[in-house]
């Protein structure tokens, strides 16, 4: 007949119900004054890192300050308008379309750039326009987009081309355009703000 083995354990044994024993008066003490040290490392250390950012935050204004004493600011140039214009343009199917041009110098000694802005009224809405520069290069007309612009429901129509820098030479214009078929609504021929310039109806030829 089989034996079952004896199993021996050494230690206290727990019975049903029974708990484990709590820490003494010492152990409560000991765990009280572990959290008070732990407590005051986490302040010390928060404490430490504000100052050392209030540190850093008063150097980098003392350098700014420093730099700004060094260095006194210019006086910025502002730009200035040299000329301006206003051309209304001949009515057509697409209701009345004036140009203002405005010649800038951004800077003192620079060379002046056009603005163009043109507005249209009684126009198509939801119509797609554009202003463009054409130049005659032999018996061919060669043209580059300078900006666009639809009209809204009410029909009015704004176009902005701004920094332009448009050649003074003979055989150039600008002109206003339906996108949607590139028919010429009418424009400026010769440089806008400059003498001699005229309106036009239909596109020049070369």
């Amino acid at each position: 007949m089989d034996e079952e083995p004896d199993i021996v354990s050494s230690g206290p044994r727990w019975g049903h119900g029974a708990r484990w024993p709590g820490p003494g008066r010492r152990g409560w003490t000991a765990i009280l004054l572990l959290g008070g040290v732990l407590a005051c490392l986490g302040l010390t250390t928060s404490l430490a890192l504000q100052v050392a950012r209030q540190n850093d935050t008063i150097n980098n204004l003392h350098a700014a300050i420093r730099d700004a004493r060094q260095t006194p600011p210019a006086a910025a140039a502002l730009p200035t308008i040299e000329a301006s214009l206003a051309y209304t343009l001949p009515d057509t199917a697409d209701g009345s379309v004036s140009v203002v041009a405005v010649g800038i110098r951004p800077k003192p000694g620079s060379a002046v750039q056009t603005w163009l802005f043109v507005h249209a009224r009684h126009a198509h809405p939801g119509e797609r326009y554009g202003l463009r520069q054409a130049t005659c290069k032999g018996q061919h007309v060669t043209t580059s987009d300078l900006a666009d612009g639809t009209a809204d429901q009410d029909g009015n129509l704004t176009i902005v081309a701004p920094n332009l820098a448009i050649s003074p030479q003979a055989g150039a214009w600008v002109e206003v355009y339906r996108r949607a078929d590139s028919t010429a609504l009418g424009g400026i021929q010769g440089p806008p703000i400059g003498r001699g310039a005229t309106t036009f109806r239909s596109a020049p030829t070369c």
